[in-house]
């Protein structure tokens, strides 16, 4: 997931440092968006990327 954000440039925040609770939630959904959607797959650029993310978030 990392080497997608840097690719893109996109900066991740999901709570202050040392605070595992703060963000459970968001984790638990990187590891689906990271596990069912982007496992394995190539996006030629950032537009795809939110074209098709928006796509599987609508249908899940």
């Amino acid at each position: 997931m990392d080497e997608v954000l840097n690719a893109f440039q996109i900066k991740r925040s999901l709570s202050q440092k040392g605070c595992p609770y703060d963000n459970a939630v968001a984790e638990a959904g990187y590891k689906i968006i990271k596990t069912e959607f982007a496992l394995k797959r190539v996006f030629s650029n950032l537009e795809k990327l939110k074209r098709e993310l928006s796509d599987y978030v609508k249908i899940v």
